[in-house]
Protein backbone atom coordinates (compact mmCIF):
# COMPACT_ATOMS: atom_id res chain seq x y z
CA UNK A 1 0.00 0.00 0.00
CA UNK A 2 2.92 2.58 0.64
CA UNK A 3 4.61 1.67 -2.32
CA UNK A 4 1.69 2.48 -4.29
CA UNK A 5 0.98 5.65 -2.33
CA UNK A 6 4.52 6.12 -3.15
CA UNK A 7 3.69 6.13 -6.55
CA UNK A 8 0.61 8.09 -6.93
CA UNK A 9 2.47 10.92 -4.96
CA UNK A 10 5.01 10.92 -7.60
CA UNK A 11 2.75 11.42 -10.45
CA UNK A 12 0.75 13.99 -8.92
CA UNK A 13 3.33 16.56 -9.62
CA UNK A 14 3.76 15.87 -13.01
CA UNK A 15 0.06 15.30 -13.96
CA UNK A 16 -0.39 18.72 -12.96
CA UNK A 17 2.23 20.11 -15.07
CA UNK A 18 1.45 18.38 -18.05
CA UNK A 19 -2.15 19.92 -17.56
CA UNK A 20 -0.99 23.46 -16.69
CA UNK A 21 1.47 23.55 -19.61
CA UNK A 22 -0.92 22.27 -22.71
CA UNK A 23 -3.71 24.40 -20.76
CA UNK A 24 -1.45 27.13 -21.60
CA UNK A 25 -0.76 26.37 -24.92
CA UNK A 26 -4.04 25.65 -25.85
CA UNK A 27 -5.26 29.00 -24.61
CA UNK A 28 -2.64 30.84 -26.51
CA UNK A 29 -3.19 29.33 -29.30
CA UNK A 30 -7.12 30.29 -28.87
CA UNK A 31 -9.02 26.99 -28.63
CA UNK A 32 -11.63 27.14 -27.35
CA UNK A 33 -12.65 25.32 -23.89
CA UNK A 34 -15.08 22.79 -23.93
CA UNK A 35 -15.10 19.51 -22.38
CA UNK A 36 -13.01 18.02 -25.88
CA UNK A 37 -10.08 20.87 -24.86
CA UNK A 38 -9.96 19.13 -20.87
CA UNK A 39 -10.12 15.77 -22.15
CA UNK A 40 -6.96 16.22 -24.28
CA UNK A 41 -5.62 18.58 -21.18
CA UNK A 42 -6.13 15.51 -18.56
CA UNK A 43 -4.92 13.51 -21.03
CA UNK A 44 -1.58 15.15 -22.04
CA UNK A 45 -1.03 15.48 -17.89
CA UNK A 46 -1.17 11.57 -17.83
CA UNK A 47 0.66 11.04 -20.25
CA UNK A 48 3.17 13.77 -18.84
CA UNK A 49 2.89 11.81 -15.55
CA UNK A 50 3.61 8.21 -16.62
CA UNK A 51 6.64 9.62 -19.28
CA UNK A 52 8.21 11.26 -15.60
CA UNK A 53 7.89 8.17 -13.69
CA UNK A 54 8.41 5.55 -16.15
CA UNK A 55 12.21 7.62 -17.37
CA UNK A 56 12.50 8.07 -13.12
CA UNK A 57 11.82 4.37 -12.57
CA UNK A 58 14.35 3.54 -15.63
CA UNK A 59 17.21 5.91 -14.58
CA UNK A 60 17.61 4.07 -11.20
CA UNK A 61 17.45 0.64 -12.77
CA UNK A 62 20.07 0.82 -14.83
CA UNK A 63 22.45 -0.15 -13.50
CA UNK A 64 25.69 0.91 -14.89
CA UNK A 65 28.17 3.78 -13.41
CA UNK A 66 27.37 7.38 -14.67
CA UNK A 67 31.04 7.80 -13.49
CA UNK A 68 33.05 4.80 -14.27
CA UNK A 69 30.96 3.86 -18.04
CA UNK A 70 29.20 7.46 -18.83
CA UNK A 71 29.20 7.10 -22.27
CA UNK A 72 27.45 3.49 -22.09
CA UNK A 73 25.46 4.92 -19.48
CA UNK A 74 24.16 7.45 -21.95
CA UNK A 75 23.53 5.21 -24.81
CA UNK A 76 21.99 2.90 -23.10
CA UNK A 77 19.38 5.40 -21.37
CA UNK A 78 19.25 6.78 -24.20
CA UNK A 79 17.56 3.61 -26.08
CA UNK A 80 15.93 2.51 -23.10
CA UNK A 81 14.47 6.22 -22.66
CA UNK A 82 13.02 6.22 -26.07
CA UNK A 83 11.28 2.52 -26.02
CA UNK A 84 10.01 2.98 -23.02
CA UNK A 85 8.51 6.99 -24.54
CA UNK A 86 7.12 5.46 -27.66
CA UNK A 87 5.44 2.75 -25.58
CA UNK A 88 3.78 4.60 -22.70
CA UNK A 89 2.46 6.85 -25.53
CA UNK A 90 1.18 4.45 -27.68
CA UNK A 91 -0.40 3.03 -24.35
CA UNK A 92 -2.08 6.42 -23.61
CA UNK A 93 -3.28 7.21 -27.00
CA UNK A 94 -4.80 3.76 -27.33
CA UNK A 95 -6.88 3.77 -23.73
CA UNK A 96 -8.08 7.57 -24.07
CA UNK A 97 -8.49 7.62 -27.54
CA UNK A 98 -10.94 4.29 -26.87
CA UNK A 99 -12.49 5.66 -24.03
CA UNK A 100 -13.89 8.80 -25.64
CA UNK A 101 -14.45 7.46 -29.32
CA UNK A 102 -14.78 3.51 -28.92
CA UNK A 103 -12.12 3.01 -31.35
CA UNK A 104 -8.16 2.87 -32.04
CA UNK A 105 -6.78 5.71 -33.29
CA UNK A 106 -5.63 6.33 -36.60
CA UNK A 107 -2.35 8.62 -36.08
CA UNK A 108 -1.09 5.57 -33.95
CA UNK A 109 -1.14 2.91 -36.44
CA UNK A 110 -0.69 5.19 -39.61
CA UNK A 111 2.49 6.47 -38.28
CA UNK A 112 2.05 10.08 -38.10
CA UNK A 113 5.43 11.78 -37.19
CA UNK A 114 3.99 14.68 -35.88
CA UNK A 115 2.86 12.60 -33.17
CA UNK A 116 5.68 10.83 -32.06
CA UNK A 117 8.49 13.61 -32.44
CA UNK A 118 6.17 15.80 -30.19
CA UNK A 119 6.38 12.83 -27.41
CA UNK A 120 9.88 12.42 -27.89
CA UNK A 121 10.78 15.96 -27.80
CA UNK A 122 8.89 16.09 -24.07
CA UNK A 123 10.78 13.02 -22.99
CA UNK A 124 13.32 15.07 -23.87
CA UNK A 125 13.22 17.60 -21.83
CA UNK A 126 12.36 15.26 -19.10
CA UNK A 127 14.79 12.72 -19.31
CA UNK A 128 17.58 15.35 -19.44
CA UNK A 129 16.53 16.55 -16.18
CA UNK A 130 16.02 13.45 -14.97
CA UNK A 131 19.13 11.30 -16.08
CA UNK A 132 21.04 14.87 -15.26
CA UNK A 133 19.83 14.58 -11.98
CA UNK A 134 21.27 11.06 -11.31
CA UNK A 135 24.13 11.88 -12.73
CA UNK A 136 24.93 14.32 -10.70
CA UNK A 137 23.48 12.25 -7.48
CA UNK A 138 25.79 9.33 -8.88
CA UNK A 139 28.78 12.03 -9.03
CA UNK A 140 28.27 13.50 -5.88
CA UNK A 141 27.93 9.57 -4.14
CA UNK A 142 31.79 9.13 -5.68
CA UNK A 143 33.14 11.91 -4.47
CA UNK A 144 31.95 11.13 -1.17
CA UNK A 145 32.61 7.34 -0.85
CA UNK A 146 36.39 8.54 -2.16
CA UNK A 147 36.80 10.81 0.51
CA UNK A 148 35.53 8.00 2.97
CA UNK A 149 37.97 5.32 1.50
CA UNK A 150 40.82 8.19 1.75
CA UNK A 151 39.81 8.82 4.90
CA UNK A 152 39.78 5.19 6.62
CA UNK A 153 42.86 4.76 4.80
CA UNK A 154 45.00 7.41 6.04
CA UNK A 155 43.34 6.53 9.37
CA UNK A 156 44.64 2.89 8.86
CA UNK A 157 48.21 4.05 7.98
CA UNK A 158 48.34 6.56 10.82
CA UNK A 159 47.17 3.84 13.51
CA UNK A 160 49.69 1.28 12.06
CA UNK A 161 52.46 4.54 12.30
CA UNK A 162 51.01 4.81 15.97
CA UNK A 163 51.11 1.55 17.16
CA UNK A 164 55.18 1.17 16.26
CA UNK A 165 55.57 3.96 19.42
CA UNK A 166 54.25 1.69 22.11
CA UNK A 167 56.64 -1.20 22.08
CA UNK A 168 59.43 1.25 20.86
CA UNK A 169 59.30 3.05 23.71
CA UNK A 170 58.27 -0.12 26.17
CA UNK A 171 61.11 -2.05 25.04
CA UNK A 172 64.14 1.28 25.42
CA UNK A 173 62.53 1.91 29.08
CA UNK A 174 62.48 -1.82 30.31
CA UNK A 175 66.40 -1.57 29.12
CA UNK A 176 67.20 1.60 31.02
CA UNK A 177 65.27 0.39 34.14
CA UNK A 178 67.41 -3.32 33.98
CA UNK A 179 70.82 -1.78 33.91
CA UNK A 180 69.51 0.78 36.49
CA UNK A 181 68.27 -1.57 39.30
CA UNK A 182 71.53 -3.13 40.19
CA UNK A 183 72.62 0.27 41.13
CA UNK A 184 70.47 2.15 42.80
CA UNK A 185 67.53 0.88 44.17
CA UNK A 186 65.90 4.22 45.58
CA UNK A 187 66.70 5.72 42.29
CA UNK A 188 64.97 2.77 40.55
CA UNK A 189 62.06 2.86 42.75
CA UNK A 190 61.50 7.14 41.41
CA UNK A 191 62.37 5.59 37.80
CA UNK A 192 59.41 3.22 38.14
CA UNK A 193 57.45 6.26 39.50
CA UNK A 194 58.21 8.31 36.38
CA UNK A 195 58.10 5.43 33.98
CA UNK A 196 54.42 4.72 35.19
CA UNK A 197 53.32 8.60 34.76
CA UNK A 198 54.83 8.50 31.32
CA UNK A 199 53.48 5.58 30.24
CA UNK A 200 50.22 6.36 31.51
CA UNK A 201 50.01 9.56 29.69
CA UNK A 202 51.34 7.06 26.28
CA UNK A 203 48.27 4.57 26.94
CA UNK A 204 45.92 8.01 27.51
CA UNK A 205 46.87 8.94 23.73
CA UNK A 206 47.36 5.97 21.86
CA UNK A 207 44.41 6.62 20.06
CA UNK A 208 45.00 10.14 19.44
CA UNK A 209 46.33 11.63 16.30
CA UNK A 210 47.44 14.84 17.99
CA UNK A 211 47.91 16.22 21.59
CA UNK A 212 48.15 19.75 23.01
CA UNK A 213 51.74 20.94 23.15
CA UNK A 214 51.30 21.59 27.28
CA UNK A 215 50.23 17.81 27.75
CA UNK A 216 53.43 16.80 25.42
CA UNK A 217 55.65 18.95 27.27
CA UNK A 218 54.20 18.17 30.92
CA UNK A 219 55.20 14.15 30.04
CA UNK A 220 58.42 15.02 28.07
CA UNK A 221 59.89 16.46 31.58
CA UNK A 222 58.94 13.04 33.21
CA UNK A 223 60.73 11.17 30.85
CA UNK A 224 63.85 13.47 30.20
CA UNK A 225 63.77 13.08 34.28
CA UNK A 226 64.22 9.33 33.75
CA UNK A 227 67.15 10.50 31.23
CA UNK A 228 68.80 12.19 33.68
CA UNK A 229 68.79 9.45 36.09
CA UNK A 230 70.37 7.22 33.52
CA UNK A 231 73.07 9.37 32.28
CA UNK A 232 73.58 12.13 35.26
CA UNK A 233 76.05 14.92 34.76
CA UNK A 234 76.69 13.50 31.15
CA UNK A 235 73.49 14.50 29.62
CA UNK A 236 72.54 18.44 29.56
CA UNK A 237 69.29 19.22 28.94
CA UNK A 238 67.71 22.85 28.09
CA UNK A 239 63.80 22.55 27.85
CA UNK A 240 62.25 26.26 26.84
CA UNK A 241 58.69 26.27 25.69
CA UNK A 242 55.66 28.29 26.69
CA UNK A 243 52.97 26.31 25.40
CA UNK A 244 49.77 28.46 23.66
CA UNK A 245 46.29 27.24 24.53
CA UNK A 246 45.94 25.88 20.60
CA UNK A 247 49.11 24.33 20.08
CA UNK A 248 49.44 20.81 19.05
CA UNK A 249 51.94 17.65 18.06
CA UNK A 250 51.16 14.24 17.07
CA UNK A 251 51.79 12.15 20.54
CA UNK A 252 55.10 11.10 21.71
CA UNK A 253 57.07 13.41 19.26
CA UNK A 254 59.82 14.87 21.43
CA UNK A 255 60.13 12.05 23.53
CA UNK A 256 61.03 9.97 20.37
CA UNK A 257 63.57 13.17 19.40
CA UNK A 258 64.69 12.88 22.73
CA UNK A 259 65.03 9.47 22.44
CA UNK A 260 67.01 9.06 18.95
CA UNK A 261 69.82 11.87 20.21
CA UNK A 262 71.22 10.00 23.38
CA UNK A 263 70.52 6.67 20.80
CA UNK A 264 72.30 8.10 17.99
CA UNK A 265 75.14 10.06 20.00
CA UNK A 266 78.09 9.11 22.42
CA UNK A 267 77.33 10.60 26.14
CA UNK A 268 80.13 10.13 28.50
CA UNK A 269 82.06 12.10 31.06
CA UNK A 270 84.30 13.11 28.05
CA UNK A 271 82.22 14.06 25.51
CA UNK A 272 78.79 15.10 27.06
CA UNK A 273 75.43 14.85 25.09
CA UNK A 274 73.53 19.02 25.02
CA UNK A 275 69.69 18.04 23.74
CA UNK A 276 68.03 21.67 23.62
CA UNK A 277 64.10 21.68 22.74
CA UNK A 278 62.88 25.10 22.28
CA UNK A 279 59.51 26.69 20.90
CA UNK A 280 60.40 29.35 18.45
CA UNK A 281 57.44 30.93 16.55
CA UNK A 282 55.53 28.07 15.20
CA UNK A 283 57.86 25.47 15.38
CA UNK A 284 59.65 23.51 18.22
CA UNK A 285 63.50 22.89 17.47
CA UNK A 286 65.19 19.81 18.94
CA UNK A 287 68.98 20.84 18.79
CA UNK A 288 72.00 18.07 20.27
CA UNK A 289 75.19 18.54 19.88
CA UNK A 290 76.74 15.98 17.00
CA UNK A 291 79.10 13.35 18.37
CA UNK A 292 77.63 10.50 16.77
CA UNK A 293 77.96 6.71 17.43
CA UNK A 294 80.34 4.24 15.20
CA UNK A 295 77.94 1.70 15.51
CA UNK A 296 74.39 2.25 16.17
CA UNK A 297 72.24 -0.43 18.38
CA UNK A 298 69.72 -1.98 16.76
CA UNK A 299 66.66 0.10 15.53
CA UNK A 300 62.68 -0.94 15.43
CA UNK A 301 62.51 0.95 12.47
CA UNK A 302 60.51 3.81 14.64
CA UNK A 303 61.63 7.33 15.20
CA UNK A 304 62.12 10.53 12.32
CA UNK A 305 60.66 8.25 9.72
CA UNK A 306 57.74 7.79 12.01
CA UNK A 307 57.82 11.26 12.95
CA UNK A 308 58.02 12.67 8.97
CA UNK A 309 55.25 9.57 7.97
CA UNK A 310 52.67 10.87 10.87
CA UNK A 311 53.18 14.58 9.65
CA UNK A 312 52.74 13.58 6.09
CA UNK A 313 48.86 12.33 7.20
CA UNK A 314 48.31 14.96 9.31
CA UNK A 315 49.67 18.06 7.06
CA UNK A 316 51.40 19.80 4.30
CA UNK A 317 54.00 21.42 6.62
CA UNK A 318 56.94 19.43 6.36
CA UNK A 319 59.32 18.15 9.07
CA UNK A 320 62.88 20.05 8.38
CA UNK A 321 66.52 18.38 9.49
CA UNK A 322 69.80 20.08 9.39
CA UNK A 323 72.62 18.83 10.36
CA UNK A 324 75.59 21.42 10.73
CA UNK A 325 79.22 20.03 11.18
CA UNK A 326 79.10 19.99 15.37
CA UNK A 327 75.37 19.41 16.13
CA UNK A 328 71.54 18.27 14.43
CA UNK A 329 68.59 20.13 14.78
CA UNK A 330 64.77 18.62 13.80
CA UNK A 331 62.28 21.34 13.25
CA UNK A 332 58.66 20.49 13.81
CA UNK A 333 55.77 22.94 12.70
CA UNK A 334 52.90 23.10 15.26
CA UNK A 335 49.78 22.46 14.68
CA UNK A 336 46.50 23.39 16.29
CA UNK A 337 44.25 21.29 18.14
CA UNK A 338 40.88 23.21 16.75
CA UNK A 339 41.68 21.58 13.28
CA UNK A 340 42.22 17.69 14.67
CA UNK A 341 39.03 18.15 17.29
CA UNK A 342 37.16 16.50 14.96
CA UNK A 343 39.74 13.46 14.33
CA UNK A 344 40.43 12.57 17.89
CA UNK A 345 38.26 9.83 19.13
Amino acid sequence: MEKVLGYLKATLMPFIGGCVIFGIIGLLNGWTVDAGFLWETVRSGFLTALIWVGNGALSNEVNISWTDYPVKRLLVSLVLTIVTTLFIAVFVDVIFTLLRYGKLPNRVFALDAGFYWSILLITFFISLFLHGRGFLLSYRQAIVEQEELKRASLASKYESLQNQVNPHFLFNSLNVLSNLVYKDADLSAKFIEQLAHVYRYVLEVQDKEVVPLANEKEMLEAYLFLLKIRFGEQLEIVLDIKAAANDALPPLTLQLLAENAVKHNIVSRRHPLTLEIRKEGDRILVRNNLQAKQQVQTSLGVGLDNIRARYGLLSDKAVEIVEGPDYYQVSLPLLKVKEYARVNR
